[in-house]
């Protein structure tokens, strides 16, 4: 057992020596892959209320993060990481990013407000905050 243990570290030691040797030499080309733009490109999914209630930012926002954790769990609730940007008469604007939004707009009508009738119906989704005001008519 010890004769294989003793071989065993001669192999990976001479291993590691050629690797680093041609390491430093360039022979193995080790390319980092980065991204174009390191900016997180975000999302907003524009949706409309349908309510004969007012409703709060916070009651909306709390709703829609709990019908997405009920659909994909706490960790497509991290990944999505869905925020109410604003309220306007009966629409509404989330944000998120490019990897939830699917998850997003699949769960809006699942969102459900504690004792009120609201139904949230996704309509639309852009890539900035002024296209998104300028489609539910905010100049």
């Amino acid at each position: 057992m010890n004769i294989f243990n003793l071989i065993v570290v001669l192999w990976l030691s001479a291993l590691t020596i050629i690797f680093l040797l041609s390491y430093r030499t360039k022979v193995i080309y080790i390319k980092k892959i980065k991204n174009k733009r390191d900016i997180k490109a975000k999302r907003y999914v524009i949706f409309d209320i349908i309510s004969q209630e007012t409703l709060e930012l916070k009651e909306i926002e709390e709703s829609i993060r709990n019908a997405v954790k009920e659909l994909g769990g706490k960790i497509w609730l991290e990944i999505a990481n869905p925020k109410v940007i604003m309220v306007y008469q009966n629409h509404g604007i989330v944000s998120t990013n490019r990897i939830g939004y699917k998850i997003l707009i699949a769960s809006l009508p699942l969102a459900r407000v504690q004792n009120k009738h609201v139904l949230f119906v996704p309509r639309r989704t852009t890539g900035s905050l002024k296209r998104a005001k300028k489609l539910i008519g905010i100049k």
